[in-house]
């Protein structure tokens, strides 16, 4: 079977991931610190700096009217984030979505679609169905779509053009613009960051020098910052908060974290969380931060056997499948455990027996101050 991007055994006892990542992607995240790393980050320097240099230039075009930004008739909240993946933008999004509804408004959202085959703009979902694939529009589309009753979710690479389309089809009040901290071209009413409390700036190195997408001085441009707290970490660093008061000075700060929803049964009925508990199980999953998923595995009490975890996004292979399925025979365990967004790249094809999904939401502190926030900010585009 292809080789999953890693294969990591739990500790139970020790509470730990021993990752065996490529050597590469070890280098960009910046957890690779040997000779050799640096040797790789002095070649990509020159790179980055040139990055920087014309990122910088970019933006200036926007700053003195070279280059104007385009507008929607209706207000846009932006969720983005300054590293590659990982921070907790989809639980935000879906967040904040029913944030918004709660309180009588009407959103949509806009994804660029990772991954995506799909050409122009295509419609996810109209509220009501789902209606593409995965592999046509990207798993974190349809992930939102089957999660968000009630709300359009539409996938383009120009967010204007797919933000047109959805104020003429579905008549929002409000656009949820999905990754969009660094899509320069569209006008946003609210930039929200979420950040890792853990990795708050990733390597700390700018692209491809390391997982930085902008510099962190681009902090500034945000107006809010939910900094996502880890399993182990459920207050936030006082130096953090400091530091980040500094970069973003205008932006109001928010803790959240991702909490455990419910776990669902291949028939998709729910079933308690405490059902975990003391269980032999192998888990696996394809997302950005596969040891919070690993962890949090661990503080439900689960006995995670084994751990495996493949590249982000990844679709599965009947191989794969088969693969996994014989884990759990060579580890004599109860179940298979996954994520929400893996178990929509199964398309159901999966021939693993005993097969559950963590499903997962965001949990933000102050949720009443973060609410006045948005509400603020759609009284503001009236």
């Amino acid at each position: 079977m292809p080789n999953p991007r890693t294969s990591v055994a739990l500790s139970v006892n020790k509470s730990r991931c021993e990752s065996a990542r490529g050597y590469f992607e070890r280098v960009i995240v910046g957890e690779e610190k040997g000779f050799f790393s640096w040797i790789f980050r002095g070649l990509a320097w020159p790179l980055s700096a040139l990055y920087r240099v014309g990122l910088a230039a970019y933006l200036w075009t926007y700053r003195c009217g070279l280059r104007k930004r385009q507008i929607l008739p209706v207000p846009v909240i932006s969720v983005g984030n300054l590293t590659f993946g990982g921070t907790g933008k989809t639980p935000a999004v879906e967040k904040i979505c029913r944030m918004l509804a709660s309180s009588g408004k009407s959103p949509a959202v806009l994804s660029r679609g990772g991954g995506s085959k799909a050409e122009g703009c295509t419609v996810v979902s109209d509220g009501e169905s789902v209606l593409c694939s995965v592999r046509e529009c990207g798993d974190e589309p349809v992930l939102l779509a089957r999660c968000l009753s009630g709300v359009p979710i539409i996938v383009g690479k120009d967010r204007f053009a797919a933000g047109s389309m959805a104020c003429e089809k579905f008549k929002p009040s409000v656009i949820v613009l999905d990754d969009g901290f660094q899509y320069w071209q569209l006008h946003r009413d609210l930039d929200i960051v979420v950040i890792d409390e853990a990795r708050p700036f990733g390597s700390g190195y700018v692209m491809p020098m390391g997982d930085l997408r902008e510099p962190i001085c681009g902090l500034r441009r945000a107006q809010a910052l939910l900094i996502n707290s880890t399993v182990t970490h459920h207050h936030g660093s006082s130096n953090l908060k400091q530091l980040l008061s500094k970069l973003a000075p205008n932006a109001e700060l928010f803790m959240c974290r991702r909490r455990p929803k419910r776990l669902l049964a291949s028939d998709s009925s729910a079933i308690d969380l405490e059902w975990l508990r003391g269980r032999r199980v192998v888990a696996f999953c394809g997302i950005g931060s596969p040891v919070s998923f690993f962890s949090m595995l661990n503080s439900l009490g689960a006995v995670v056997c084994e751990a495996i975890a493949f590249p982000d996004h990844h679709m599965y292979s009947a191989k794969e499948l088969e693969y996994l399925a014989s884990r759990l025979q060579v580890h004599t365990a109860e179940a298979a455990v996954t994520t929400a967004k893996d178990a929509v790249r199964l398309e159901r094809k999966s021939t693993i027996p005993n097969l559950y999904v963590l499903e997962i939401e965001l949990e933000i502190d102050d949720e009443k101050r973060f609410a006045e926030l948005l509400e603020r900010v759609l009284n503001r585009k009236d």
